[in-house]
């Protein structure tokens, strides 16, 4: 597996966990926009770093993401949504775009809603609870859990404040991603454009292997 597609299976996977999107009510706040920074790494070196920012209004049911990414040299401004089961990727500097079923990334996959853990999903993602920890001044859960990608398991950190992880790592294949809120704007107004798919952009759809 190459590097941006490793880079692409692991964000995918991160959302899937992290997000179920379009669903029910997931956070306790009705609205918000999040900034984050994220790192990769293999030992020492730096892979890449990226910013993003989370949209979301009606507490969760609607839902986007903005990234800019860093790597080796080349800048992507991407635009994520979840839709309809698909991991949708909209690379708008070069007015492109993919999407990815979820289930092709994630082994019988089930989405985390952390104001609602089942026993089915804390069983199915091996979900402990590991103490507490203040990030932004919130006080937030700490939950380990499992994944599996491919095939491949994957250990994972989330730190949870109202249903909103405002951090995660994991590491896979000798790399570590860390993702952490920089910023929480809390009832904020999103325009209405944030949640729909960018026009003009033909969304192909990427196979993952197996």
């Amino acid at each position: 597996m190459n590097m941006k597609r490793s880079v692409l299976t692991m964000i995918a996977a991160l959302v899937i966990v992290c997000t179920a999107w379009g669903q029910e009510k997931r956070y306790e706040i009705e609205s918000a926009i999040v900034k984050r920074s994220s790192v990769m790494k293999a030992g020492f070196a730096l892979l890449s770093e990226q910013t993003s920012i989370q949209y979301f209004a009606d507490y969760g049911r609607h839902e986007s993401g903005e990234t800019v990414m860093d790597m080796a040299g080349q800048k992507l401004s991407v635009f994520t949504m979840v839709k309809d089961g698909y991991v949708y990727n909209a690379n708008m500097t070069a007015n492109q775009g993919t999407k990815i079923n979820m289930a092709d990334v994630m082994d019988d996959y089930k989405m985390v809603n952390y104001l609602n853990l089942t026993d089915d999903v804390r069983q199915k993602y091996q979900i402990e609870e590991k103490g507490s920890e203040q990030i932004l001044g919130k006080d937030c859960t700490c939950y380990e859990m499992t994944l599996v990608v491919q095939g491949q398991s994957i250990k994972a950190t989330v730190w949870v404040w109202k249903g909103l992880a405002l951090k995660s790592s994991m590491n896979v294949a000798g790399m570590t991603v860390v993702e952490e809120a920089t910023e929480i704007q809390e009832g904020a107004a999103i325009p209405k454009e944030k949640f729909e798919l960018p026009e003009g952009i033909e969304f192909q759809e990427l196979k993952m292997p197996m």
